[in-house]
């Protein structure tokens, strides 16, 4: 839903940034920090500005890892605000990424365009731009950026970025964050930096804060919270616990026999010299999820698998309404279809630091409890599931931000099946 703006609030911090004229820019500005601190909202207030100070001799650009990331992080707020405060007319082809927006009686040309890819740098060769805004900068590729910068060539051209804070290691970080707050001459010299964090968002209420903050802890709070750029370290899901998030299995059978999990769904990672890992979960009305039952092990097939739900199904006599498998093998994927017509065979692969996220608050919120009796490997990896050191980086034996390719298996799988039904079910819950 669009954002009210006759609502609107700015802290002092946003002021600080709105009220700079556009001819005071520097080339290249960041609104950088926390979610949620209203650097898009900013960012769309201040595009009208610009575009009256650059003209519209030359084309404007709008990039984001994806087209559809653009529409809608960008879009979904720009258009309704130009239309409904500044009076423009904007026709935006999705297909082709053209957006043009006749506003004050002139028309301004705009391209949407993806920047993530790898070779997201070839659609923009050739043109150039008198304004580009990158929406979250660090996931677009390093040779997009370096070319859509060159792309800058007219006298009044600026960039404007957001970006939400990555590892330290990472290029925006160190080539102009760094060295700007080190007080680098060249650099600050056509690079401004604006910081916020999620309490510099006066639209947000102290309520939504206060349940935010519960959500992160470590490095995560340093991210979401309060924008740092550091190194994700430890382990993935810190808060786990014994205490909280496992059950006898005595009372999974109780929930059962009372009826209280609404629905019943799987998640499958398949493997074979890799261990397989198949899991079991039920969910309550209040959107708690229990992982009641799992199998677990190497050299294990599509019919262990099947053989291994029917057993379930008549043990805890229950019908389950979906499973969520590895997308990596089709054709298995297709007999699992085949054996159970009636329950849907999901083949979707979430991205991993957006599922350990949602899985991140699921947990800190104590939504997932697992069978102590029944599911040992899952809780083991729990508590074993990190991401690389400081030094183990340094040595550069892993990638920034992603776990490392250990104890994993049950840690996909229940990935797989958690935040499918979060995202796809979740607003059902009381």
């Amino acid at each position: 839903m669009p954002i009210d703006w006759s609502k609107s609030k700015y802290s002092k911090k946003h002021r600080k940034f709105l009220g700079k004229k556009p001819e005071n820019m520097a080339f290249f500005t960041l609104c950088d920090g926390a979610a949620r601190s209203g650097k898009t909202l900013s960012i769309i207030y201040k595009i009208p500005q610009i575009f009256q100070f650059v003209g519209n001799d030359y084309l404007k650009v709008f990039s984001g890892y994806s087209k559809t990331t653009v529409k809608n992080n960008v879009l979904n707020e720009l258009i309704p605000y130009l239309t409904n405060y500044h009076g423009a007319v904007c026709k935006f082809n999705s297909q082709s990424g053209e957006l043009d927006i006749k506003l004050w009686g002139k028309l301004y040309s705009c391209f949407v365009v993806g920047g993530g890819k790898s070779d997201s740098d070839s659609s923009i060769q050739g043109s150039t731009w008198d304004f580009w805004y990158a929406n979250e900068l660090p996931k677009h590729s390093y040779s997009f950026y370096n070319m859509a910068l060159s792309r800058l060539t007219p006298e009044n051209a600026r960039c404007i970025a957001d970006s939400n804070p990555e590892s330290p290691n990472h290029w925006l970080y160190t080539e102009k964050i760094k060295p700007f707050l080190d007080g680098n001459e060249q650099v600050k010299s056509v690079f401004d930096y604006y910081h916020f964090t999620m309490d510099d968002n006066a639209n947000l209420s102290p309520t939504f804060i206060k349940n935010q903050k519960k959500l992160y802890k470590g490095a995560f709070e340093a991210r979401k919270i309060k924008g740092l750029w550091v190194i994700a370290e430890g382990l993935v899901y810190d808060t786990f616990s014994d205490k909280k998030h496992t059950c006898p299995h005595s009372k999974i059978l109780e929930n059962i026999n009372n009826c209280t999990f609404i629905e019943y769904f799987l998640g499958l990672d398949w493997g074979w010299t890799h261990p397989l890992s198949l899991g079991l979960y039920g969910v309550t009305a209040k959107g708690i999820y229990y992982k009641i039952d799992e199998l677990y092990g190497s050299h294990l097939n599509e019919n262990d698998v099947i053989k291994w739900i029917n057993d379930k199904q008549n043990e805890y006599k229950r019908f389950f309404r979906f499973i969520n498998a590895d997308n990596a093998r089709p054709e298995l994927n297709h007999k699992l279809r085949q054996a159970f017509p009636k329950m849907i065979v999901y083949e979707e692969k979430p991205r991993l630091q957006d599922s350990i996220g949602i899985l991140r608050g699921i947990i800190n919120h104590d939504r997932l409890i697992l069978n102590a009796k029944r599911c040992p490997n899952t809780i083991n990896e729990f508590k074993t599931y990190r991401y690389p050191s400081e030094d183990e980086l340094t040595a550069k034996m892993y990638e920034d931000d992603l776990p490392v390719k250990e104890n994993d298996d049950t840690m996909d799988e229940t990935r797989y099946a958690v935040t499918l039904y979060e995202t796809r079910f979740g607003q059902r819950f009381l």
